[in-house]
């Protein structure tokens, strides 16, 4: 009898999971999942440190541990369609939210999140007020206190870059962004934008 033979199938397995400096499809599906829920990614096919911020803000607002890389449960859950920012106040228009609770921060606009970032807001003893407000003074560059392109909302309390950014509360009482993000934080916040502050 005769014998049919296939024609050999190349398979490339693509690893689920992903660090600073990988690269790769891995990296790239990473990317374009995470962006598609707004969140802020860097290079294309590089886990740089914007894809490593992404993927914190990803874990945060997902209930996961607050760590810098993508292992195989940060993949599962994308697959799933899973971490879409939850939009408390649409009607708010074109805004800017901060849950608390999960330490993100976003840009709202028309109902969606157009934006994610992790943030630090107050420590425990200096608590961000919560709350909605309006930006009222817009302050370019670096301050005395090391502030960098700050939106504020109320008082002292501004939306702001800052060399330290950890994944809990740390601040005394702003919401503290990293430096490298401040830049086009500060350019989407108009005078007026509202700042919706609240836990989850």
């Amino acid at each position: 009898m005769g014998s049919a033979v296939a024609a050999p199938l190349r398979v490339e397995v693509v690893a689920r999971r992903a660090s600073l400096g990988a690269r790769g499809l891995a990296v790239r599906r990473l990317q374009t999942r995470l962006a598609r829920h707004g969140y802020v990614v860097g290079r294309r096919g590089l886990y740089d440190d914007r894809t490593a911020r992404a993927v914190m803000a990803f874990r945060k607002v997902t209930g996961m541990s607050r760590e810098f890389q993508a292992d195989d449960e940060v993949f599962r859950r994308l697959g799933r369609g899973e971490g879409a920012f939850q939009v408390r106040y649409p009607s708010h228009g074109r805004h800017v939210e901060a849950d608390l609770g999960r330490q993100v921060l976003a840009l709202i606009d028309h109902g969606e999140a157009v934006r994610v970032y992790a943030t630090s807001s107050g420590a425990p003893v200096t608590p961000t007020i919560l709350g909605s407000f309006h930006v009222y003074l817009k302050s370019y560059g670096t301050n005395a206190k090391g502030m960098v392109h700050s939106s504020y909302f109320i008082r002292g309390y501004a939306i702001h870059g800052y060399e330290s950014v950890p994944p809990y509360p740390a601040s005394h009482g702003c919401l503290r962004v990293p430096v490298p993000d401040a830049a086009s934080i500060f350019a989407w916040i108009r005078y007026g934008t509202i700042v919706d502050t609240y836990y989850r």
